[in-house]
């Protein structure tokens, strides 16, 4: 159970609230009347603490689920607002239980003004309490889900690893390599430097949860460029993603397994070349391509599409969508903003 839902915590926090009231109103009470009774005991401290933390608690609870997302100024101010609302009325109603009109305005308006602040002021130390337990709720949610998140990550690139040094995958790129170096030695060091370039990406990046949009496009041109030099006109890559959006934030390699995936379980010939297309649709990015299936069954754990929908789950972020058409499959994940992070 959440903390700001505990009844422990309401029980414990209205006997406070009634031994504050208590040590003011009792000072002051014996000070005018010189006793105090057990009806005022009741009434002033322990009904009105009942009711002055369940007003405020329902204040903060309303405006946390109508501003959920929204920590700004604008949302304490109207939550303020709406506890010394609240409080008014309730020292308003307070009052007419106890006195008839005649009598609330026969009392000087300092000491109603008095009563009002004294009202208010335990009001918004409720009000404040409960702002730090959701605080509380939040850290731990937010510390629960970066260790989550961590070992996603590290599930990943542990996948993503095991593919790239795989002994045939360095077997073709070494052939890649050799077959450069006898017919074009400058494609061939643009060939080291690429490949070069995706392994210090799959190192550096196994620390971060997220990464920028435009990191994670410059390291698929470098493995695509890879790709590209073994298979030829048989796999193509447009990118069509626009330029604003390159500040947007992506969990790190979601572009290398969704190719990965695209090359496992389609086929990739100069016959039959695979078209893959990156492109920007709002606040996605959208990664489709051609259907043509490999003869014969493809083994397949399904790790590359669970990592990167679990790790948006984790992420409080809009699921990723997959699509299998008849002749396309696409995956569309959302870009999330850099300060939304």
């Amino acid at each position: 159970m959440k903390l700001t839902h505990s009844y422990q915590i309401r029980i414990i926090g209205i006997l406070v609230v009634a031994l504050l009231r208590f040590g003011l109103f009792g000072s002051a009470t014996l000070e005018m009347e010189g006793r105090i009774t057990l009806q005022g005991l009741i009434d002033n401290i322990l009904i009105a603490s009942v009711i002055i933390w369940e007003t405020s608690r329902a204040v903060v609870l309303f405006f946390h689920r109508r501003y959920a997302l929204q920590l700004s100024v604008k949302r304490y101010i109207l939550e303020t607002f709406g506890v010394l609302s609240a409080n008014g009325i309730l020292y308003g109603v307070i009052m007419l239980l106890h006195e008839s009109p005649q009598e609330i305005l026969a009392v000087k308006p300092i000491f109603l003004l008095y009563g009002f602040l004294y009202t208010f002021l335990f009001g918004v130390l409720v009000a404040a309490f409960y702002e730090l337990l959701f605080y509380m709720d939040a850290w731990k949610k937010a510390t629960q889900e970066a260790e989550e998140l961590k070992k996603i990550n590290l599930m990943a690139q542990l996948e993503s690893l095991k593919n790239q040094v795989k002994p045939h995958f360095l077997f073709n790129s070494l052939n890649t390599l050799t077959a450069l170096v006898e017919k074009d030695s400058v494609q061939a060091v643009k060939f080291i430097a690429e490949l070069a370039q995706v392994y210090r990406y799959l190192l550096q990046s196994s620390e971060k949860e997220l990464i920028g949009l435009d990191q994670e496009l410059q390291f698929t041109q470098a493995y695509f460029f890879l790709l590209r030099t073994r298979f030829g006109e048989g796999i193509t890559l447009k990118m069509q993603v626009a330029e604003n959006l390159m500040n947007c934030l992506i969990p790190p390699l979601t572009l290398q397994i969704l190719l990965e995936n695209a090359m496992k379980h389609n086929q990739v010939s100069v016959r039959k070349p695979l078209d893959v297309i990156i492109q920007s649709e709002q606040d996605w990015l959208v990664i489709s391509n051609n259907l043509q299936p490999k003869r014969g069954t493809v083994l397949s754990n399904g790790m590359g599409l669970t990592n990167i929908t679990a790790k948006y789950k984790i992420l409080n972020q809009p699921e990723v969508i997959i699509l299998k058409e008849p002749n396309c499959f696409t995956v569309k994940v959302p870009l999330i903003k850099a300060q939304a992070a």
